[in-house]
């Protein structure tokens, strides 16, 4: 036993020894690892973007971080390409920013979020694997919005439909422009895109070629004449003949796609002085007074009957309170701006185009499309029943026996009702009844004389 005892002795103090180095060591570990837990600074290798921010206290790690990507800012522009047209803008224009302090407070929370132990793990682990914050700047969607349609003002361009006009009895058609329009938000992706990597790379606008309504195509088909009216009128009647001579200005040239509708009051608008019109006789109610504008219902008469012999579907029609003396009673269609319109629809698969011209005192007014068939139709007119008008007899003591006179002319009433006749090669194939119309009788007023002589 004792020669074992210095042996004894050495390993005791030995385990102390190594005992007291392994307490203070940790002591040590826990004292470092306590003092980075409660580090005011950053931990290392932390970056924003390219900018090593490791190490640093918040506030310095701001300004490092300010002085390299506002300098990006200032230098970043977005420039737009179309053809030889060249638009820039810069940071200020979209109002372009980033807000520092919140990527700076994420550095900052690297490390500092869970337990003691999951804290140190993350910190150690920065060690071997740098965290990388992405900046992502903020931009005004707004402004982005507005220089895309400033941009699009100058570049797009509305497409022209072709044209049709008939000149010397031919047709003359001028091919249809495309238009040019700017892929807005194609463009809106591209600048947001290089806005978000600071990339000042050019970006060429890219447009597309919208087509007009009307083509060309459409246009050639019109070549038969459908139906055709023509009314007289007395020329010497010279506010009457220039009413008449603009309404019919205002619907020639006229073309009307498949299912598109005709409005003789939109066509022609309002028919004032301002426009033109002149104070002629018109029918109010029921009476023959001046008014501006009359004779403009001898256009859409004429109009509507080449509009039902064209087969063309008639939407709006109303006869006059009183017979007119150009066409037959049931044929007419009388108008009144903002009150009564005549309007039809193109029913047909083709274009039409309506022709309206004065040849001496003749009104003409003639549809054009592609005819499809060899039927011919016309309207024939029945008056069912004719109405007396009633007469109110005034007598006159200053007036003697046997002498009248007519303050009020009486007219009779009629109710009718027009058939839309079909034929083909001359016979009649179909008939089909189209209106009913009533024209009321007009009170006469006759003053007899009762003085005997």
């Amino acid at each position: 036993m004792g020669p074992n005892t210095p042996i004894k002795s050495f390993s005791k103090k030995n385990l102390f020894i190594i005992s007291g180095v392994i307490i203070f060591s940790c002591f040590i570990f826990m004292f470092l690892n306590i003092k980075m837990l409660n580090s005011s600074e950053i931990y290392p290798n932390i970056y924003i973007e390219n900018v090593n921010v490791g190490g640093l206290i918040p506030n310095v790690a701001k300004d490092k971080v300010k002085q390299v990507f506002e300098k990006q800012l200032a230098s970043f522009n977005i420039k737009l390409i179309y053809d030889d047209k060249i638009w820039n803008f810069y940071y200020e224009d979209i109002g372009l920013y980033y807000v520092f302090d919140d990527y700076i407070s994420k550095a900052y929370g690297i490390g500092r979020s869970g337990n003691y132990y999951e804290r140190i793990k993350k910190i150690n682990d920065l060690k071997k694997n740098p965290e990388i914050i992405k900046l992502d700047p903020n931009y005004d969607l707004g402004e982005i919005d507005n220089i895309i349609e400033r941009v699009s003002q100058s570049i797009n361009k509305e497409p022209i439909n072709a044209k049709i006009v008939r000149k010397d009895n031919k047709f003359i058609i001028r091919k249809e422009i495309l238009g040019v329009e700017v892929r807005k938000n194609n463009l809106k992706k591209e600048i947001v895109s290089n806005i978000k990597k600071l990339n000042s790379s050019p970006i060429n606008i890219s447009t597309y070629n919208p087509s007009p309504k009307v083509l060309e195509k459409d246009l050639i088909v019109i070549q038969d004449l459908i139906g055709e009216y023509s009314t007289t009128f007395n020329s010497a009647v010279l506010g009457r003949s220039e009413n008449i001579k603009l309404a019919s200005n205002s619907i020639n040239n006229t073309l009307l796609m498949p299912d598109e509708e005709f409005s003789f009051n939109k066509s022609t608008g309002p028919r004032s002085a301002e426009a033109g019109y002149k104070e002629a006789p018109v029918i109010i109610n029921g009476e023959l007074v001046p008014d501006t504008g009359g004779g403009v219902c001898q256009v859409s008469t004429t109009l509507y009957q080449a509009a039902v012999r064209s087969n063309l579907e008639v939407i709006a029609r109303r006869n006059h309170g009183l017979p007119v003396n150009y066409v037959p009673l049931g044929q007419d269609a009388t108008v009144s701006y903002g009150y009564i319109d005549f309007k039809f629809k193109n029913n047909k698969e083709y274009p039409i185009y309506i022709e309206s011209f004065i040849n001496g005192n003749r009104l003409f007014v003639k549809i054009h499309s592609k005819k499809s068939d060899n039927i011919s139709i016309d309207l024939e007119s029945e008056v069912v029943e004719v109405i007396d008008p009633k007469i109110e007899i005034k007598k006159d003591e200053n007036m003697y026996l046997n002498e009248k006179k007519i303050i009020k002319k009486p007219k009779k009433g009629y109710r009718v009702i027009t058939y839309k006749v079909y034929k083909e090669e001359g016979k009649e194939i179909k008939r089909e009844k189209i209106t009913k119309d009533y024209y009321p009788p007009k009170e006469g007023i006759i003053v007899e004389g009762v003085r005997k002589l």
